[in-house]
């Protein structure tokens, strides 16, 4: 009875990496941002990574609209696809979330080439971010998007009249592919909030200097793996391990790093790293408490 008790165990550790990448969620944060802030919800997903057979990853998506009802703003942080296969897929469900101020966008490394095997190593070393893959077809899946009111911001801003007041969205491109232009990146008197997007959170730095509230990106899975009291072994990231997920004070600011909705095709598990969409509740420091919920 033993040998089979530990046969079982065994097997189902091996398989519980495989489901809790299927384990999604959506998790309710507070950002209690230190300056007079319009109190705004903010959805925030990242890192979908879909094909047309990830069927479950589909119906998540599609639920979000009747979980989160219309937020203020949406927004998705890049690396949507796996391949061609994810794109009208993602259009519909992104098309299908709504947001009283708009919703925006910046892409990844995976909106511009398919996914293709590289080994594993390459998280170990430093970055290389020349790229083999086939190309994907990028111009469709903005078209899709874009047709539907979604805002890309890729190394371009959007300064949007609201019944708050003006408020500031600006995204880069790819860091990770050293795509970024960082010029456009300013914060104007009397904006009452500016929020950066960027698919990589190693240039978070430029939107932190120039007086922005909240910076979104995506990219780093949150480590996919995280080992309890060691956290993440590898990121994707030059930033700190600690800075892998979740969310960041930085100064006056703050940092929203998504775990991400996927895995990505040669590497499909979780450990102790859920995949969640995020809702933000964002208020000035005192109205928000801080806490995640």
């Amino acid at each position: 009875m033993q040998p089979l008790l530990a046969a079982l165990g065994l097997a189902t550790a091996a398989a519980y990496p495989f489901v809790e990448a299927r384990w999604y969620r959506l998790k309710h944060v507070d950002v209690p941002v230190a300056r007079a802030v319009p109190r705004v919800t903010i959805l925030h997903i990242s890192d979908t990574h879909l094909n047309a057979k990830d069927a479950s990853l589909m119906r998540f998506l599609e639920s979000l609209p009747a979980r989160v009802g219309r937020p203020d703003i949406a927004v998705a942080t890049g690396d949507l696809i796996e391949d061609d296969s994810g794109i009208e897929p993602i259009a519909a469900a992104l098309n299908g979330i709504e947001a009283t101020i708009g919703r925006f966008y910046v892409l990844g490394s995976h909106d511009y080439y398919q996914t293709q095997f590289q080994s594993y190593l390459k998280y170990f070393g430093k970055r290389a971010p020349g790229m083999r893959a086939p190309f994907a077809d990028t111009d469709r899946l903005e078209q899709l998007l874009r047709a539907e009111g979604w805002v890309g911001l890729t190394n371009t801003t959007a300064v949007v009249d609201t019944p708050h007041g003006k408020m500031r969205f600006a995204g880069v491109d790819d860091p990770y592919l050293k795509r970024q232009d960082i010029h456009h990146v300013e914060r104007a008197a009397g904006e009452v909030l500016a929020v950066g997007l960027t698919h990589s959170p190693d240039v978070v730095s430029e939107w932190m200097l120039r007086g922005f509230d909240l910076v979104l990106s995506g990219h780093t899975h949150a480590g996919q793996v995280r080992f309890p009291l060691v956290g993440p072994l590898v990121t994707n990231s030059s930033l700190p391990t600690t800075l892998a997920g979740g969310l960041h004070p930085i100064g006056n600011a703050y940092l929203h790093v998504s775990p991400g909705l996927g895995t990505g095709r040669f590497a499909p598990i979780r450990f102790n790293c859920r995949p969640e969409a995020t809702l933000l509740r964002v208020a000035s420091d005192g109205a928000g408490d801080g806490r995640a919920g």
